[in-house]
């Protein structure tokens, strides 16, 4: 379960697939009636400005955003091949990260097998904290990583320092 949600993240690709998909053009055809305005809110790599600390912040984009994204749903067969132009972004690094953190965070756990039965589930679970988006996930997953830590010295296995992603290396 929590392996799936490392591996279901939403990229570009995938927003893209919501956006486009015919329940959500139902759904808002069956809520507006009349001559409304759709308008979307993204932070896209390379274009969103930042605020004061370095965060992007979101533009809005018109209607015309839903042609861009019908463009790139069908593209996402492109994802994590060297032709992907999202898959050197600092989210996307982060993500692959993630995975990769995870499938040795159940190597361990299988090899922890016999030790505290609670410890090792709350191991397993921490997929659940690492919520969000951007900079909201990066906090999150830097908690995560902490609790990560806490967990392991309980089991008596040497933990490794706690990494903080940098935004530089990505």
């Amino acid at each position: 379960r929590y392996y799936f949600k490392v591996l279901a993240y939403k990229d570009e690709y995938e927003v893209a697939r919501l956006y486009t998909s015919p329940g959500f053009i139902q759904s808002l055809q069956d809520q507006f009636e009349g001559d409304y305005r759709l308008k979307v809110h993204l932070a896209p790599p390379l274009l969103a400005p930042t605020d004061k600390s370095g965060k992007p912040r979101k533009i809005a984009f018109g209607g015309w955003m839903l042609n861009a994204f019908r463009l790139l749903a069908p593209l996402k067969f492109l994802r994590g091949t060297a032709f992907d132009p999202f898959g050197y972004t600092r989210d996307r690094k982060l993500e692959r990260e993630v995975i990769a953190e995870y499938e040795s965070t159940v190597e361990m756990v299988l090899a922890q097998i016999d030790g505290d039965a609670s410890t090792l589930e709350s191991l397993l679970r921490l997929p659940e904290k690492i919520r969000g988006f951007g900079h909201v996930k990066e906090n999150n997953l830097q908690l995560a990583r902490l609790e990560k830590q806490q967990l392991e010295a309980k089991l008596n296995v040497k933990a490794e320092p706690v990494r903080v992603f940098d935004p530089k290396a990505a």
